[in-house]
């Protein structure tokens, strides 16, 4: 018969294998508590400011040239004049059409004296229906001639003012291709005019990027909202920031990239007084890897990533003491940090032994960390 100090010992065996059974296949690992962050991919970029408007200009009436009112460099306003050409010829035929359009009022006016004397006589019954008849026509016609001749002369009028040049809009002349005394076409381009007040920031963006620079709303695909930082690439520039304000999706087929423009005009146009079309300028774009994604972006270490033969990756939370496997997509790497989705950010993943995991093997927590990691470079 046991006595009660041999119960004892076996008891305190039988705890002893127990606690060595479970210590055998509990795992004691680190763990790292994620927060749910805004992740930015940024690119930097060199582009080029452009006018949005840049027009080479050409006379509207071939001719020679008679005078020329601006010079290079000089500041336009709209409607300004820019050049004239002979017009001679065009004011004599002008002159001429004047002519023809107060005889036409003449012979206007005198057939309806005509008509309205035949039509006095007419009570008297002693004209001919037929010559009333002859008589109305002829007013007819003379309203008609009248008419032609007025339309002559709205022509005639503007082959005359077509001979003037008037800038199309306000901006700087950038170069001047003719002189005085030579013959221009309509072909030939006269001045180069530069808008200077609304500028805009053109890019090459890598076809890859299409995806940060768009997203799906259900059928249609918009432009989505990408902000930049503009430095302008001389000394002592100040950087400002703009959103990009229009992607052209059409990829180039020699370079693979996407043109994107920056408008630079708007409010705080004294950040960009100093620039002017032509100069260089750098923009570092920020894509929210967040508005891509409808799950929720966390950062974790860069040991928390187990890698598959396949090339996909996944993590393991700690669930109910249990490790739970997240098959995940990797957005960005960064200084030994990975932005990923397909992961809840409430649970804590495991950072040590990750080669070794299994899903449902039961864990222990040795040490936790909480989440330092910026959101932003």
């Amino acid at each position: 018969m046991l006595t009660t100090l041999s119960v004892r010992k076996l008891c305190f065996i039988f705890g002893l294998s127990i606690t060595s059974s479970l210590s055998a296949h509990t795992t004691a690992v680190d763990v790292f508590y994620p927060k749910p962050s805004t992740a930015f991919k940024t690119l930097k970029l060199t582009g080029t400011v452009e006018a949005a408007q840049n027009a080479d200009l050409a006379s509207l009436q071939a001719g020679v040239i008679e005078q020329l009112f601006v010079e290079v460099g000089d500041k336009v306003s709209k409607g300004q004049k820019l050049l004239a050409l002979d017009a001679t010829l065009a004011k004599l035929t002008l002159a001429e059409t004047k002519a023809s359009v107060d005889s036409s009022k003449v012979s206007l006016a005198e057939a309806k004296r005509l008509y309205q004397e035949v039509l006095a006589l007419s009570k008297q019954q002693v004209v001919a229906q037929t010559l009333i008849n002859e008589r109305k026509a002829a007013v007819a016609a003379a309203n008609a001639e009248l008419a032609r001749q007025t339309a002559s002369l709205a022509r005639q009028t503007e082959l005359v003012n077509r001979h003037t040049l008037y800038a199309p809009f306000a901006g700087i002349i950038a170069s001047r291709n003719a002189d005085l005394g030579e013959w221009v076409t309509q072909q030939t381009s006269v001045f180069n005019l530069v808008e200077q007040d609304k500028l805009r920031l053109a890019l090459a963006v890598p076809q890859e990027y299409y995806q940060y620079l768009t997203h799906d709303q259900g059928q249609n695909t918009e432009q989505a909202s990408v902000s930049a930082l503009i430095t302008p690439d001389f000394n002592g520039a100040t950087s400002f920031t703009r959103t990009v304000s229009r992607l052209v999706a059409v990829s180039n087929q020699q370079s693979r990239t996407l043109l994107v423009h920056i408008d630079l005009s708007g409010e705080q146009q004294e950040q960009t007084s100093a620039l002017v079309p032509g100069m260089s300028a750098t923009a570092e774009l920020q894509f929210s890897l967040n508005q891509q994604n409808q799950t929720p972006v966390i950062w974790l270490p860069e040991q928390a990533l187990k890698q598959h033969p396949d090339g996909g990756s996944s993590v393991f939370a700690v669930v109910n003491n249990q490790a739970k496997r997240f098959i995940v997509n990797v957005l960005e790497k960064r200084e030994q940090q990975i932005a990923v989705t397909g992961a809840p950010a409430e649970h804590a993943y495991v950072t040590s032994g990750i080669a070794l995991l299994r899903d449902g093997q039961a864990l222990t927590i040795k040490s936790s960390n909480t989440a330092t990691l910026g959101n932003k470079e």
